[in-house]
């Protein structure tokens, strides 16, 4: 947004002000009347003023990846592939342990948390 929305919108909030104050002090029936004027403008004022400011960058969320485990006692593989669609913990795979042709399945799904990058001064 431009800078004649934030104008607009300031001399809006000032108005709704000026309305809102002029409502507390009138007789009891139309006090209330200015009073919800007031905070009309206003909050159409400030709508106006905070319009269109940019909102950060969103990092994309961290990479998620697959645990796959032999369910064989006496076979020690295991493999961490990318996550996809429909892997959850437990879940028994088709296919078969490349070392003892043993069944395999899911013992966790993990997201990798990467390591922010110290800033040092110089």
């Amino acid at each position: 947004m431009g800078i004649l929305t934030k104008v607009i919108g300031s001399v809006l909030t000032g108005v709704g002000v000026i309305v809102f104050l002029y409502g507390t002090g009138t007789d009891p029936p139309l006090s209330f009347v200015w009073i919800v004027i007031g905070l009309l403008m206003i909050s159409m004022g400030f709508s106006l003023v905070t319009a269109g400011r940019a909102n950060p960058e969103r990092k994309p969320p961290p990479p998620t990846v697959t645990e796959i485990r032999c369910d064989s006692k006496s076979c020690d593989f295991k493999e961490i592939r990318n996550f996809e669609k429909g892997d959850y913990i437990l879940k028994p795979l088709t296919a078969r342990c490349p070392k003892c042709e043993s069944s395999m399945t899911i013992q966790g799904v993990y997201m990798v948390k990467e390591e922010e990058k110290e800033k040092t001064n110089v």
